[in-house]
């Protein structure tokens, strides 16, 4: 598609439905600055470090580049507090026999920040789709091998990252396991499907700068609600090292690049919108009848069901997942208020429920979500 024809059909999706358009692209461009660190290092790094500059990041980043990204430790890390040891183990492994098996001289020596992220695009851009329409998706009605293809399809194509991939298994197990096993058993486990494969170098000062100060943006926001704040530090060094790497191709032109890293500093600077509250099961996987829980979120009242609900995000905002409490009285007449809950825990039925013992409303946080 042609950048003129690509920035039309972004202007019409804007008008039809600004307020998820807005959120898809912060959600992609949250996945781009996540990925950034690890790809910017690589880059300052390879002239030293050679074709193991690619290792490095396939091990010690979030998995972002080309090859199996269940390599990743970091996202290995969050599958065992997720999901079990030997669940990490075993996807680290097949992932690491994967790459020796899939990679090839040529590709692995290359180290291409653009070219990585313009890769890594399409991929983001439909976890984020998937993100948006997830909540409503009926999962419960779906045949049980459906759900596992489905989840299956899902960890190819929607996990641009390995510990974005993760995120999706765990925002999916509280709805339908059956689904985030799928997930699991191929998310980061294959080559990256929107891998180009020709390599073709793409340089331009403009999107290094560009991408610069959006990360230099973020960084001065904490996270500015499209990554976890302790990624602001990491952000703030790639935006130098993204000067450095300007300063290198400053005789080059590409104007491909230019697109997309000017688009998501667009996303930076208009914000990322609040998300989308719709989720009314609970999900508070380590609680247990009899507990007590001081809660806030937002208030939804549907099918008569009423529940707390607020988002988590792990690492980047395209891995939010929705954390609910639901409730033992109707919150209707406040429906899509920020409210602060206290009570216990207890049994209804198959899910957990708080007996509520007081319940206010609050000003909305200056951050909705909440990071693990």
């Amino acid at each position: 598609m042609r950048p003129w024809a690509g920035i039309g059909l972004a202007i019409v999706v804007i008008a039809i439905a600004p307020q998820s358009a807005m959120t898809v692209s912060a959600a992609a461009t949250s996945v781009v600055l996540e990925a950034l660190p690890y790809l910017a290092v690589a880059a300052i790094a390879a002239p030293v470090i050679g074709r193991f500059a690619r290792v490095l990041v396939a091990y010690a980043g979030c998995g972002c580049t080309a090859g199996p990204s269940a390599r990743s430790i970091p996202a290995a890390i969050a599958t065992a507090a997720l999901f079990g040891l030997p669940v990490a183990a075993a996807r680290v492994v097949v992932a690491s026999l994967a790459a020796r098996m899939t990679a090839t001289k040529n590709h692995d020596a290359h180290v291409d920040v653009l070219g990585d992220v313009a890769a890594l695009l399409p991929a983001a851009l439909l976890a984020a789709v998937i993100m948006l329409v997830l909540p409503v998706l009926p999962l419960a009605a779906l045949p049980v091998a459906a759900l596992f293809v489905g989840g299956a399809i899902l960890g190819v194509v929607a996990s641009p990252c390995a510990l974005g991939g993760v995120a999706l298994a765990a925002s999916l197990h509280a709805r339908s396991p059956v689904a985030a096993a799928g997930v699991l058993c191929t998310a980061g486990l294959l080559p990256n499907l929107w891998r180009r494969h020709a390599h073709v170098a793409m340089h331009d000062p403009w999107a290094y700068g560009a991408l610069g100060l959006a990360c230099a943006l973020v960084a001065a926001q904490h996270g500015g609600m499209l990554v976890h704040p302790r990624m602001a530090i990491p952000l703030a060094l790639t935006a130098c090292m993204c000067l450095v790497l300007a300063w290198r191709v400053r005789s080059h032109r590409a104007r491909a690049p230019r697109w997309f890293a000017f688009a998501a500093l667009a996303a930076v600077v208009i914000g990322a919108p609040a998300p989308l509250y719709r989720e009314t099961e609970t999900t508070l996987a380590d609680g247990f009848a009899g507990e007590r829980v001081d809660f806030t979120g937002v208030a939804v009242a549907e099918h008569g069901n009423s529940a707390l609900v607020r988002y988590a995000i792990t690492c980047c905002r395209a891995d939010a997942a929705p954390v609910a409490l639901a409730l033992d009285r109707s919150v209707a007449s406040v429906n899509g208020r920020w409210m602060r809950a206290s009570g216990t825990l207890e049994r209804d039925g198959a899910q957990l429920r708080l007996h509520v013992e007081h319940i206010v409303t609050i000003t909305p946080p200056a951050d909705p979500f909440v990071y693990r």
